[in-house]
């Protein structure tokens, strides 16, 4: 009865952190303070809002960085605060997990204690982690959706039609993050930005170096009055081999790769088969 008790105690000490945190990360932002945070632009500004306990948890470069890579994984809805809320939420979920433990294998020593630190440790940067796996993977098929579109986009301009109705058609037949971002690009064009603040704008959000070098060879063209079409293709060609070398390298691994799981997996095998039936013939005597 002891045990339930103490369980039912841990899991409502628990919940009762998690609605506190909860309450306390409630807020309204301003819509200021909100392009402030997707343009990493006039972040200070927040600073005098002080009322958000978890945006304060962080300094302001801690802050400009981590809103950065938010926008690098395409997570436009989620602000710093958020993300420091989550970090809190999952450490506090990590511990209790460890003190319920404890309780059910009623060891109060070192090793538990050390496991239960590991929790909030662990917990505490799952967010993160979660993060950089989504960074990885927008960088990812952004990489790889690139030249496809820059291809669509050159045939479409050579047609006759202009740069902006190119990629509105190119956007279309796309999907996936590329698509999202281009469709920012559009809509900032519409909204009277000019298209190399927008393109700039979509460079500085997938901090790609294909991307930035895409980029800047179309505004390098535009400005000093190039050939868009043979700019595009060129960079559409350039994309494709680094894409096509990038997979020749990941081929190329995979023999390096595969030597683990081989050998965890094929050398027990062959023991047993080797020396299994001598091991029985000496048992048996």
């Amino acid at each position: 009865m002891s045990l339930l008790i103490a369980l039912a105690a841990t899991f409502l000490t628990a919940a009762a952190c998690f609605a506190a945190v909860l309450f306390l990360a409630r807020g309204r932002h301003s819509v200021h303070d909100r392009l402030a945070e997707l343009n990493l632009s006039d972040i200070s500004d927040r600073k005098s809002s002080g009322e958000d306990l978890f945006y304060r948890l962080l300094a302001d470069d801690q802050r400009s960085v981590l809103l950065r890579r938010l926008q690098e994984a395409g997570w436009n809805d989620i602000t710093a605060q958020q993300m420091v809320f989550r970090s809190v939420i999952a450490a506090v979920v990590g511990g209790a997990i460890g003190v319920a433990l404890m309780f059910i294998l009623s060891e109060f020593d070192a090793m538990t204690i050390g496991a239960t630190a590991v929790l909030i440790i662990c917990g505490a940067a799952a967010p993160n982690f979660m993060l950089n796996s989504a960074i990885e993977k927008r960088k990812r098929e952004l990489y790889r959706e690139l030249p496809d579109f820059l291809d669509m986009v050159a045939t479409t301009v050579e047609a006759g039609i202009a740069l902006n109705g190119a990629m509105a058609v190119a956007v279309d037949a796309l999907s996936g993050p590329l698509r999202d971002e281009f469709q920012i690009v559009l809509s900032d064009i519409r909204l009277g930005r000019s298209r190399v603040e927008a393109l700039a704008a979509f460079a500085k959000r997938a901090h790609q170096i294909d991307i930035t070098t895409t980029v800047t060879a179309i505004v390098q063209a535009e400005r000093l009055g190039g050939n868009i079409v043979s700019v595009l293709d060129e960079l559409a060609k350039d994309a494709r081999d680094k894409r096509l070398m990038r997979a020749e390298e990941l081929a190329a691994q995979l023999p390096v790769k595969m030597v683990f799981p081989m050998v965890l997996c094929m050398l027990p095998a062959l023991l047993l088969i080797i020396f299994g039936a001598i091991v029985a013939d000496f048992l048996n005597k």
